[in-house]
């Protein structure tokens, strides 16, 4: 958990709307990212979640992932959103959280070793967005989702970490 209040305190540093938006990471297990967001300083003027506030929690659920798993391998890089697309599947009413989680372990093998050989990869990501208690298993059904590509440059041997 110091693992998150360290990085907690970087991604309010260099994404100031995470403040703004009130997000809070929840959860991490080397596979899966879990984060939050209250209604309240996210919804739109028919209060419900801003169809933005949910694409950001997606994207900083997976960019956060991505950085984590980095910080994981002892890496560093600049890891970017290239692209992402986002589906409402129903309104969402309530506060909420954003779950990522890694693709299939060859996936994985292939995004280390492009990242050892080359110093940069891609990642094709996707987030879920829920309500109720957080969890990193959610139970019941998604009601938003987010596909993305990140990619990693200039990975290299981590020195000093920011978080």
């Amino acid at each position: 958990m110091a693992q998150l209040n360290r990085f907690q305190r970087y991604i309010n540093d260099v994404i100031p709307l995470t403040q703004s938006m009130a997000l809070r990471l929840e959860d991490y297990n080397g596979r899966r990212l879990a984060i939050s967001a209250p209604l309240e300083p996210n919804h739109n003027h028919q209060n419900t979640a801003f169809g933005g506030s949910l694409y950001a929690a997606s994207v900083v659920s997976a960019w956060g992932l991505v950085e984590l798993v980095l910080r994981d391998a002892g890496l560093i890089g600049n890891v970017v959103v290239q692209h992402g697309e986002m589906e409402y599947l129903e309104p969402v009413n309530d506060d909420f959280y954003a779950v990522c989680d890694l693709p299939d372990d060859g996936t994985m093998v292939r995004f280390h070793k492009s990242l050892a050989r080359y110093g940069k990869a891609r990642l094709n990501l996707h987030a879920s967005i829920f309500t109720g208690p957080v969890s990193l298993t959610p139970t019941g059904s998604a009601l938003a989702v987010f596909s993305g590509r990140f990619v990693v440059q200039d990975a290299r041997t981590k020195v000093r970490s920011p978080f």
